[in-house]
Parts: C-alpha cells; structure tokens; sequence
C-alpha cells in the first residue's frame, strides 16, 4: 500500500514538472503596417506553431507589454487593428510565444498615422467571369449582397487586409440557388436581419444569407405586374415594422410582412421615384424634377423644395447621425453634380435645403455617411465619379460643406451603389465595376 501511495505520489509530481517549450529565438520578420481609417494593418512573416502578440499605443515608440500599450493576442496575419483615432500616430512591435514558452525577442518598432478614407481608390475583388451592371449593395455587418441586370446576385464576406488590403472582400460569389428561370433586372437591396431585393416589374426576393433566395409576394396593381420600380427600404412606424418600394410615375406601395398583397399609397406626385431610405425615424425619397419628399407615417408626403434647376433627378439621400445639430446632417445628391443640403429636417412640414452643383456635373447614384467618427459624406457615381466632404473640421461644425474629389479616383466604370464599414469604403456598378478606397 506505502509503495503504491509513493508510485502515485511520484507519477503526479513529474506530471506536474512538465517542461515549458523554448521561446523563439527570432524576433517576428518582416513587420509592416499600412495607415487606415480608424484601423492600421499589419503584416508580417509567420512561421508555424507560433502564437503572436501585437503590442501597441499612440506615439513614436512602444514596447512589449508596457504599461499603456494595449496587446493584441493570437494575431493572424494580416491583422487589422481597429477602434484608432484618426491623424494621430500610432507605434506597434510584435513578439511570439512558442505552445506555453516565454515570449521571443521584440520585432522593430513600426508606426503609422492613421487617416480617414475616401481620397485613395483602388479596384476591388473581381465579380465574375461575365459581370452584370450592378445596381445595388446591402451589408449586414459580416457580408455583402450586390444585385443587378438580369437577376444578377452575388455575395462576398467583408475583409480588410485579406488577401489583399486592395479587395474589400474576401471573395465574390454567385448566389446559388434562384427561383427557376428568374432573370428580372433587380434594382435594389436592403439588410433588415434577412437580405430582401425589389426588381423593376415588382418581384421581391428574400434570402437569410445572400446564398439561398425565394420569391415572395411580387408588387402588383390589379393583378398586373407593376414596371419601373427603383427602391426599397424598411421602417418601423410604433411597433410594426414596413417594406416601402417606390418606382417611376409617383408609384409607392407597402407591406407589413411581405407575404401578402401590397397596398399602393399616393405620393401625390407624378414624378419618377429613384430611391427610399429611413433616416432618423422618417421616410425619404428621391426623384425627378429635384423630387425629395419626407413623410412620417407613409400617409402623409411632404415635398420638399431643393432650389435645383428643373429637369435635375436626385437619386439617393443619407444621413448623419453623430454629427452636431448645427452641422449638415441630411445629404441627397443626383444629376449634373446636383447635391442638397440640411442641418435639420422636420419629418412633417418643410426643412431647408441649401442646393449646390459640384464642378464637372459629376453624375452622382449613391451617397452614404463613413469616416471612423462618421463624420464624412461620400458620394459615387457615373465614369467612377466620388467626391467626398466632412461635417466637422477640427472639431467644428460645418454648415456648408466644401466637397473634393479624391487625388485618386477609381479606376472602374459607373458607380451605383457605396457603404462604408470597419475602415473602408466599398462601391459597385456598370459591368461588376468595384472599387475600395481604405
């Protein structure tokens, strides 16, 4: 019995002496770090079996584990390190434990200062060997969906540094499953928890995933299939949440859950509808004629006056929320350079809207609100057109925007559609034209 208890004794002591493995002897090679907005990308020569430590802190220098830094473990490389300040510089090392080792030997201090995107565009991922005109982009927060001519889908995973800090997405894909035989131009696509895209004669198709899509209740008019339809959005209005689709000739029409008929609304306007978005808990929408119209219920629509040259259309709108009340917070932009702005609009009655036409008439499809504070308008459009502005400057609040264009534009064809997120900015079109600006 004694010999037993000294035999287990034993067995637990050396189990408990495991050796713990060598550290590296190398330091992490060939560490690189590339300025973003909000984010920097660092890259580096990895070797197998290796587990490495970013350390870094605003500044000129750090060192690994310092008080202040802040660690970065099971880095994979690249790594985008995110949640930066923009215009101030950042230092980062690197080291690497080998299993449960020590740390290894400390890489060469890099630096970067970091910078908001939009000045800088690049060619995305490609979009297939016989690309479509791309009219539309949603994300929903891991993945984006594009749609466009001739029941064209195709989805991507979002990435930023991986395989390349040029791509935008991993990779873009086809949508695998359709409903038979469909091959309607799909004009537009939202995110709302599921992927739902409208089609210019009324079909509406849904997808939990941007891989697998239904057909649902399709927009008609007494039975007949509806044409020309351009936008889609969802709302809440109280507890119920709605799909509003708009479309030329004044058309509106909604739904409460998409599996049944929809019901037309009057938009009292003949004008053609180009596109719809809920901003700030209202309901606007852009058309012909420098149509913009605002309502609160979808009962009631209220016209706005925009000040742009008859024959100008508008074609999208957006709006910033974290930028101060005496800043510009609502944007619309379309035709010949046409861009309207507000510092507020009511949801009922008239707001006021300063109009301004850029130089160059740029041809302007789709606005959205990026910058890592998210103080930054960007807007895309024909011949990969951008021109972007900021509603605080230096911490001031900006009324009147000054727009640039940026030092390099995008080397793709017509613009439709852009998002921002996490760093970069992600823009379709004409052709599978794609391009990402970091």
């Amino acid at each position: 019995m004694r010999l037993s208890i000294l035999l287990a004794a034993t067995l637990i002591a050396v189990s408990g002496c495991k050796r713990a493995s060598n550290p590296p002897s190398d330091p992490p090679g060939n560490v690189t770090v590339l300025p973003g907005d909000g984010v920097a990308l660092l890259s580096w020569a990895p070797l197998p079996g290796l587990t490495y430590w970013i350390f870094y802190r605003p500044g000129t220098t750090v060192n690994a584990a310092e008080p202040g830094s802040i660690a970065v473990k099971n880095a994979q490389e690249p790594r985008a390190v995110t949640g930066l300040l923009n215009d101030l510089q950042y230092a980062f090392v690197m080291n690497a434990t080998n299993d449960d080792s020590a740390a290894g030997p400390s890489s060469p201090v890099v630096t970067t200062a970091t910078r908001l995107a939009g000045d800088s565009w690049v060619t995305g991922a490609p979009i297939g060997a016989t690309p479509q005109n791309l009219n539309a982009l949603a994300f929903s927060g891991a993945r984006y969906v594009t749609v466009g001519d001739a029941g064209a889908i195709l989805e991507g995973d979002f990435a930023y540094g991986s395989p390349s800090p040029n791509l935008g997405v991993t990779l873009w894909m086809q949508a695998l499953v359709l409903p038979v035989n469909f091959t309607e131009n799909l004009r537009s696509v939202i995110f709302n928890g599921s992927f739902v895209a409208l089609g210019e004669n009324g079909s509406v198709l849904t997808s939990a995933d941007g891989v697998s899509w239904g057909a649902n209740v399709p927009i008609t008019v007494n039975g007949a299939p509806v044409t020309g339809m351009n936008g889609i959005a969802f709302g809440a209005l109280g507890n119920t949440g709605f799909y509003v689709a708009v479309g030329n000739g004044g058309q509106i029409f909604t739904s409460t859950n998409l599996a049944a008929p929809w019901v037309q609304a009057n938009s009292n306007t003949t004008e053609d509808l180009t596109s719809i978005a809920t901003l700030n808990g209202a309901f606007f929408v852009t058309g012909t004629n420098g149509t913009l119209l605002v309502s609160p219920d979808l009962t009631v629509w209220n016209s706005q006056t925009t000040g742009l040259p008859p024959g100008t259309t508008l074609r999208a709108v957006a709006f910033m929320p974290n930028a101060p009340p005496t800043a510009v917070r609502f944007v619309a932009v379309g035709d010949a350079g046409a861009v309207v702005t507000s510092t507020s609009v009511p949801s009922t009655g008239q707001g006021t809207w300063t109009p301004t036409l850029l130089p160059g008439a740029q041809n302007l499809r789709s606005v959205t609100v990026g910058g890592a504070t998210g103080l930054r308008f960007m807007a895309v459009g024909l011949g990969g057109a951008a021109v972007f502005g900021d509603s605080v400057i230096n911490n001031v609040p900006v009324s009147s925007i000054q727009w640039s264009t940026p030092a390099q534009q995008s080397p793709t064809g017509d613009l439709s559609s852009v998002l921002f997120f996490l760093g970069q900015y992600l823009a379709v079109g004409a052709t599978g034209a794609n391009a990402v600006s970091h």
